[in-house]
């Protein structure tokens, strides 16, 4: 299902660089833990056995040369021999020949034991004296050069960052512009320095340049808008003071209430009108309504269009309903405009408005329209829904419009897609189209 979406919003720029900066820092320092680990694997794993059976190669070649050639005693290496009866701490092991790791004098070491000639040797290696060497001599260097490296990095990210900072600030400023007060301030360009960042400067002046000219655009605009409301708001008001006594002279009969009404309707559009191009809702009055008197309403006036057309439009209302802040004149043109749109080019038979908690649906039971790739639901947009007959006055370009701006949001189904997904509507299985109104 297509919906109305809200374009998300980037990270900034600087964002961006600290989490691509510790990224790679971690990358680095998990590259460094990883090398360290195979380091010691291959140091303790290889090097230091092979270094241990050529211990124990020579010492056999220095006892063929000499019987009473004695054993390795430096700091890392020390051993054990003995012709017939080992010594009391070897007694209860399983000795092995080759290299393999025993308990020897309070701790776990690496040892490579052997027999020849009835001679056993035994000899110890004193690993902890290579684990200092290698903190020394791997670990303690490697660190300085980390440290080296990231403090390389932050320097680049510094300046990185302060090249793209002017950028970053400009790009803050036009984010946050008040478009709505724009009339007396100055640019919100002007004190953001550059630091001789020339493509920086060269935005910051067609930013400004930008700024002046749609600021200009939009005083234009207000001034035009509310000449305009000026000048349509006094013929209106003439009018309707001259069916108001023209009612008092003559009687009120269906005529004058009908003009009455449709005077009331044009002062309206013109209020939403403006507010629309204004893009606020600020000139007009939110009023506790229920939503199913104005829907009421609607339906009432139009129903010598309906009974024209040869349609009937059905109202379900909400049991539960509760009065809801609605703008009366923006409610009624989104609702106003989905009828009479059904009416003019449904060419169906009943129309049925279903009020529900927080929605509202229009479905006709004419004969549709084709939804591009046979699609089931299709978006409420100007640019992708091309309808062959255009809609009746302003149309459903307005209804988006109005409904953004009430925070609303309207989707059209396939009657039968809709009614095949949603198993609590009471409505006959038909072919025709759905207009969902979401309510804030």
């Amino acid at each position: 299902m297509l919906r109305l979406f809200r374009d998300k919003r980037d990270h900034p720029l600087g964002e961006v660089f600290n989490r691509y900066y510790w990224l790679q820092i971690g990358f680095i320092a998990l590259s460094v833990v990883i090398g360290i680990a195979c380091s010691t694997w291959v140091i303790k794993g290889s090097l230091l056995r092979t270094a241990l059976e050529q211990e124990m190669s020579h010492y056999w070649q220095r006892m063929e040369r000499n019987q009473a050639a004695e054993l390795p005693d430096t700091k890392n290496l020390y051993g054990y021999r003995w012709s017939d009866v080992p010594p009391v701490q070897f007694r209860h092991m399983q000795l092995e020949q080759g290299v393999n790791r025993h308990f020897v004098d309070g701790k776990e070491r690496m040892t490579v034991y052997g027999e020849k000639d009835g001679q056993h040797v035994l000899l110890v290696f004193g690993e902890s004296n290579v684990n200092k060497l290698v903190w020394l001599f791997g670990l303690a260097p490697l660190m300085v050069s980390l440290f080296v490296l990231y403090s390389v990095l932050w320097w680049w990210n510094r300046r990185a960052r302060r090249y793209f900072s002017p950028i970053t600030r400009l790009a803050n400023a036009l984010e946050h512009i008040d478009w709505e007060h724009q009339k007396n301030q100055a640019s919100p360009f002007q004190d953001i320095r550059t630091d001789s960042n020339l493509e920086a400067e060269y935005l910051k002046q067609a930013l400004e340049k930008y700024h002046q000219v749609l600021s200009e655009f939009i005083q234009h605009e207000r001034e035009f808008t509310g000449d305009v409301s000026h000048e349509l708001r006094t013929p209106l008001t003439i009018l309707k003071g001259n069916v108001q006594l023209c009612q008092a002279r003559y009687g009120d009969n269906k005529s004058f209430t009908r003009l009455h009404n449709t005077i009331e309707d044009m002062q309206l559009l013109v209020d939403t009108l403006l507010a629309i191009a204004r893009n606020t809702t600020n000139t007009l009055t939110a009023e506790p309504t229920m939503l199913s008197e104005c829907l009421d309403n609607l339906v009432q006036d139009l129903e010598s269009v309906s009974h024209n057309k040869g349609i009937k439009i059905d109202l379900q209302k909400d049991l539960n309903e509760q009065p809801r802040k609605l703008y009366p004149s923006m409610t009624k043109m989104v609702f106003g405009n989905i009828l009479r749109n059904a009416l003019n080019y449904s060419q169906g038979t009943e129309i049925d408005v279903i009020l529900q908690k927080n929605k509202v649906l229009i479905a006709d039971n004419g004969i549709g329209i084709p939804l591009p790739n046979n699609a089931k639901v299709q978006e409420l947009s100007g640019h992708q829904l091309q309808l062959e007959i255009k809609g009746h006055g302003i149309g459903l370009q307005l209804v988006q419009k109005l409904c953004k701006q009430l925070g609303w949001r309207v989707e059209l189904f396939d009657r039968q897609y809709y009614l095949g997904t949603h198993q609590n509507v009471d409505l006959t299985m038909t072919t025709g189209l759905i207009v969902v109104v979401y309510l804030n």
